[in-house]
């Protein structure tokens, strides 16, 4: 009998820290689109919801906001939206609170098993309905990478909405236009550049167009230069979208990724 235990504990043990999953990738649409064809894939995970319902009326929302957001507007019909609803046994196999960034370590073998079902790379958004914290990886289109979404942090379904952008943002390579940023990260191309000269050498020829300016402020400096007065990479309660540095970016990784 006690062989017999043993057996089970690590029968399941491997299955559930290895690719033996018991959950299925769900297409919010619908509908399983072939992967390839997609720019960009985000795969959703609920972490202390009372409902499914709650959980899927939120990635409507998100949906409805892409569709409606430049330059994703142009891009949303490859952009795959999917879900997938763990057990709590699941959750407690997967997730791992910790201190540090990211709050949550996901384990590497679901990641992988995911990326194996959708046969692409794709963005993981934690939706935390009882979370206060929102973070995500300063990633690329081209890499699987970790979105964490407090809801609890958000005043109002609009924030939530303008915070998803906003972390998405992070996602894909923008960094943080603020001038005090609760994290900070170091500057870089495309929308963050520590001097005059080299904002001009990236984003020159917007300003020459009246489409953006040099604002003093950025990652947490006062000295570096973003692009915009305002923006959702740097006040997304204030912004209605991304300015035109980082859309232009924006749009240029996701017609790359369309090739």
């Amino acid at each position: 009998m006690k062989f017999l235990r043993l057996f089970i504990f690590a029968f399941y043990f491997f299955c559930f820290t290895s690719t033996c999953f018991a959950y299925t990738v769900e297409s919010y649409a619908g509908q399983f689109p072939e992967q390839t064809a997609n720019v960009l894939n985000f795969v959703f995970c609920p972490l202390n919801y009372v409902s499914n319902k709650l959980f899927l009326r939120d990635i409507e929302r998100f949906y409805a906001k892409i569709k409606n957001t430049k330059p994703f507007d142009e891009f949303y019909s490859k952009i795959g939206f999917y879900y997938i609803n763990l057990s709590d046994k699941e959750e407690d196999l997967i997730f791992k609170q910790k201190q540090g960034f990211p709050p949550i370590k996901v384990s590497k073998n679901f990641l992988d098993d995911v990326s194996t079902r959708l046969k692409s790379k794709y963005k993981l958004i934690i939706i935390d309905a009882e979370g206060s914290v929102s973070c995500a990886q300063i990633s690329s289109i081209d890499k699987t990478s970790l979105l964490i979404l407090g809801k609890r942090r958000y005043k109002s379904i609009n924030s939530f909405n303008k915070g998803f952008l906003h972390e998405l943002g992070h996602s894909l390579g923008l960094r943080d236009e603020c001038t005090r940023c609760e994290q900070l990260c170091p500057p870089g191309k495309p929308n963050c550049a520590t001097n005059i000269e080299e904002a001009e050498e990236w984003w020159g020829d917007l300003v020459k167009r009246g489409k953006a300016d040099y604002i003093r402020g950025c990652c947490g400096n006062r000295n570096y230069i973003r692009s915009s007065l305002v923006s959702l990479m740097n006040d997304p309660d204030k912004a209605e979208n991304f300015g035109a540095v980082n859309e232009c970016y924006l749009r240029r990784v996701l017609l790359e990724s369309e090739q």
